[in-house]
């Protein structure tokens, strides 16, 4: 009995310290995505929190840290970004079989994910950190989810070549955001001219040579509606 307290006591502890990460966390994104970098101070951080100043340079050290683990989050939302392979829509993936479907599965996540990331990217404007070592880190997070949707494509015989160069090319936070905050686009039109535009290029029939994909220049006859290339959407998708 003597040792089961302070086991319990360490627990405790551990929880409160998590809560208090996620506070901090949630309250520096709020802040963020409202004034920006620049305005955002550690000071408001804490106030927001409920903490004292002290510690959030205790659990983060410094704003930069805080800013960095708080980009890593809008990911997903409410969780580091490399646990996405914890989310219950990986395992919807892993057992569909059906092309389109997964395509659909993959782009309703994908977008729920830049309806996250492109707000806070405005946010941050130039402070949006643009180095090498940022940027590459970026790349390696987003290849690694948008290979496990090509791998899921291949398994079940409907990927053609240059799979992985389609999909980054055209799905982009840059393009979302153009298209649906300048050129007036819904999320649903979105959702459906990229569902469409991937399933074209990437779902050909087994039968089909590989070279059969449809061009890239189609692609504002992809987008919903036949007032879509008179806003010059694809045109501005392209252009990113």
């Amino acid at each position: 009995m003597v040792k089961v307290k302070p086991v319990a006591t360490r627990a405790r502890r551990r929880d409160q310290a998590a809560q208090t990460r996620v506070r901090i966390l949630d309250a520096a994104y709020r802040l963020l995505l409202a004034g920006g970098y620049e305005a955002t101070t550690i000071q408001m951080v804490a106030e927001a929190a409920g903490v004292a100043v002290q510690t959030v340079y205790f659990v983060f050290g410094t704003k930069g840290r805080l800013y960095s683990e708080v980009e890593n989050r809008v990911v997903l939302g409410d969780a580091p970004s490399e646990q996405w392979r914890e989310r219950p829509w990986v395992a919807q993936m892993q057992q569909e079989t059906d092309p389109r479907k997964l395509l659909e599965i993959f782009v309703e996540v994908d977008t729920d994910i830049k309806s996250r990331i492109s707000p806070f990217v405005s946010a941050l404007g130039p402070a949006f950190p643009s180095d090498p070592t940022s940027v590459a880190a970026r790349d390696r997070g987003r290849d690694e989810f948008f290979g496990f949707v090509v791998g899921r494509l291949e398994a079940i015989g409907a990927l053609p070549s240059h799979a992985m160069d389609i999909i980054r090319v055209v799905n982009t936070t840059e393009a979302y955001a153009d298209l649906t905050t300048r050129r007036g686009w819904t999320v649903a039109d979105w959702k459906e001219w990229l569902t469409n535009l991937l399933s074209g290029q990437l779902l050909r029939a087994p039968s089909d040579p590989p070279d059969s994909r449809a061009r890239l220049s189609t692609w504002s006859s992809e987008a919903p509606g036949s007032t879509r290339s008179s806003r010059g959407g694809g045109s501005g998708a392209r252009g990113r």
